[in-house]
């Protein structure tokens, strides 16, 4: 389990220092001939606690996983974690139209190639 501190400015003078545990979710990545499909991993995250993001071809996965549980707590040593992860990715991809979907704990980002970057045949005409 990777550990991050993120910081997060309130305003100029206040910073609040937030401490998270993250874990990196297992991700399996296919290359087709339109693009490239990325699933990951991430039980526990719900759609509203997601986010991903994509910065100059540095993508950006990141979840929040909550435990609801009714009464209160008297002992604990486990608390959830969130996810974590960060690709470089390559130039020929349409960033613009990527297609993510999320079920049952299951990412699937679809990273289309950019139409520059997809292989075409030239037809060539005879001239008399």
């Amino acid at each position: 389990m990777k550990e991050h501190n993120l910081t997060h400015n309130t305003n100029k003078d206040d910073k609040l220092a937030l401490h998270q545990k993250y874990s990196t979710p297992a991700v399996d990545i296919y290359e087709q001939d339109g693009g490239l499909t990325l699933v990951a991993d991430m039980p526990g995250v719900a759609l509203d606690k997601l986010k991903i993001d994509v910065d100059h071809e540095l993508l950006t996965l990141e979840g929040e996983t909550a435990m609801a549980v009714e009464g209160e707590q008297l002992f604990s040593e486990f608390a959830p974690a969130g996810y974590y992860r960060q690709f470089r990715l390559p130039e020929h991809l349409d960033l613009e139209k990527i297609d993510a979907r999320l079920r049952d704990g299951v990412l699937t980002l679809k990273l289309p190639k950019a139409s520059t970057a997809i292989p075409r045949r030239i037809e060539v005409k005879a001239l008399n």
